[in-house]
């Protein structure tokens, strides 16, 4: 690699003599050089190949920064080279070789990206002349794997004419494309491309050069809503007087005032779908000289819904606008954008993300653009009820079970996670009934055995005990009360002469009076008695007849 570096810098160095040997040569010989129009445009050419050199591909950091040196350093050279159009074209062809070379080097595929919709480089840049109409043409292929469908490209328009050489005269009209079809290679794509076009008339006031031109798209793939930028160049020839469009773009981009956002907050702190919230996002202009002014925020929620007939912002502003408007911001000062927001009340819980649009204009009346996106984390309040209870039996001894049985329901909109049961009472005592998770929508049910330990004092209550977890782990604790006695089976009278009265089951899980059990002791004992009484009395009464008989014998 380095010696392929030490090759690159002697062959730019034998580039920069041979221009000056040319240029000697051209004195003597009436050497041809190629106009300025002709280096711009390859210049314009250069751009394109390199730019989407690095969007089909997916190169590593160091090797972009090495193929940033060669085409800075082409693109130099190219502004002032004395090089005939053919030289031009051969140099031009040793910068794209160059620039293959590393990509190839690299050991890279297509880059697995969302921007599948492109220009296709077949198409060369156009060229144009002050107050003439130009015919921009898109020449739009699709590098993914499925289909583009509800292309809608519309001219991205600017006051500034470095970004928009034409005259505006119009709200411009979007174009349609219904599909694109996917390519896997460049000539493939080539032959699914589309073309679209417009008519702009140039500007009288515009400079010699050539000038980006931006267009906004906006299309479905694989049923999702995607928006991207599209840029192409044209040629434009302005007049004399005007001059050259010159200087350093590194430089342009470091003078232009920029509006960065710096945070959010929320009121409340924890969004939940379906509430109402406010929102302050702070911004600041990052410039230390230039003041912005007429600042228009526009801040968009993410659009939820594959189908675009029933696609809905997350988040819409209550007051109906959602649009922000500052006079003025100075120099490096903050300015704080204050809306409320609803959220949708179906929406999954996740962070969703707010576009915030922005354009201003410099102290020379100069219009920029700009976006930031801020992430919304969104929750979903958790819900749940439970069914009737069944307790069985209702009333128990120390010492027996009752079985309790009822379903847990998920009301809400997220998962409960580790659901459990317990119950809470002095009187029982029960092991902990796990469900585990609960999806939304569905049912978990408890089947518990309780023991009792300690006869009730009070009336009869046990409390049931549901808890669940959230995503984050915060634990939520849900209770209701259950009808459940426990008494010590007795049927001495206590101190009190008072008997227990609390009804008990049979075994058919009928309801018996104690009275009645006891009652019912009572007359067999008695009947026993009786028993006892009347045998005892027959043998009596026999021993005496025994008796007398044997006095009969004796005499």
């Amino acid at each position: 690699m380095k010696r392929l570096k030490k090759l690159l810098v002697m062959i730019m160095m034998a580039l920069l003599l041979c221009s000056n040997v040319v240029t000697v040569f051209a004195d003597e010989t009436g050497y041809q050089t190629a106009s300025d129009e002709a280096r711009d445009r390859v210049r314009g050419s250069l751009n394109r190949y390199y730019t989407d050199l690095k969007m089909m591909n997916d190169i590593s950091e160091e090797t972009i920064k090495k193929m940033d040196k060669i085409y800075n350093s082409a693109m130099n050279y190219l502004k002032f080279a004395n090089l005939s159009e053919a030289e031009l074209k051969s140099y031009e062809s040793q910068i794209e070789g160059y620039l293959k070379k590393y990509v190839e080097d690299d050991e890279v595929k297509y880059a697995s990206t969302e921007k599948f919709l492109m220009l296709s480089n077949e198409v060369p840049i156009q060229s144009a002349e002050y107050n003439q109409t130009a015919f921009v043409v898109l020449s739009l292929i699709n590098m993914g794997k499925t289909d583009i469908k509800d292309v809608v490209i519309t001219p991205t328009v600017s006051n500034d004419i470095k970004k928009w050489p034409f005259v505006i005269e119009q709200a411009y009209d979007a174009q349609n494309i219904a599909l694109i079809k996917p390519a896997s290679t460049a000539e493939e794509a080539y032959a699914n491309r589309m073309d679209i076009g417009w008519n702009f008339l140039v500007s009288e006031d515009v400079k010699t050069g050539c000038y980006p031109i931006t267009f906004h798209a906006r299309y479905y793939q694989d049923g999702t809503y995607t928006e991207t930028d599209i840029t192409t160049y044209i040629n434009i020839k302005g007049k004399p007087e005007n001059g050259k469009l010159t200087g350093d773009e590194e430089d342009e981009k470091k003078s232009k005032p920029r509006i960065i956002v710096t945070g959010y907050t929320t009121s409340p702190e924890t969004v939940y779908a379906g509430s109402v919230f406010d929102l302050t996002v702070k911004v600041q202009n990052t410039s230390k000289e230039t003041a912005v002014k007429n600042v228009l925020f526009n801040l968009e929620a993410t659009v939820e819904g594959n189908d675009k007939t029933a696609a809905y912002a997350a988040f819409l502003p209550t007051s109906g606008s959602s649009s922000v408007y500052a006079e003025s911001i100075a120099p490096g000062a903050t300015y704080e954008i204050a809306i409320e927001m609803e959220v949708k009340s179906d929406l999954a819980q996740k962070p969703y993300v707010l576009t915030v649009k922005m354009q201003y204009e410099d102290e020379e009346c100069t219009e920029y653009t700009d976006t930031a996106n801020v992430s919304v984390p969104i929750k979903q309040e958790a819900k749940m009820d439970t069914g009737s209870f069944e307790v069985m039996p209702e009333s128990i001894a120390v010492g027996e079970q009752s079985n309790v049985m009822f379903s847990v329901f998920n009301t809400g909109k997220t998962t409960l996670y580790n659901v459990k049961v317990s119950y809470e009472s002095d009187t029982v005592e029960c092991g902990i009934t796990y469900l585990g998770n609960i999806a939304p929508g569905a049912t978990g049910n408890v089947d518990s055995m309780v023991t009792g330990i300690a006869p009730d004092m009070g009336d009869g209550t046990v409390t049931a005990v549901v808890t669940y977890e959230d995503e984050a782990g915060n634990e939520t604790r849900y209770e209701k009360d259950i009808n459940l006695y426990v008494y010590e089976m007795s049927f001495e009278e206590d101190m009190s002469g008072d008997y227990p009265t609390e009804p008990i089951e049979d075994e058919n899980g009928k309801t018996v009076s104690i009275f009645v059990i006891v009652g019912i002791v009572a007359a067999v004992i008695v009947v026993v008695i009786i028993i006892i009484v009347i045998i005892k009395k027959k043998k009596a009464k026999k021993h005496k007849e025994d008796l007398d008989l044997l006095d009969e014998d004796d005499v």
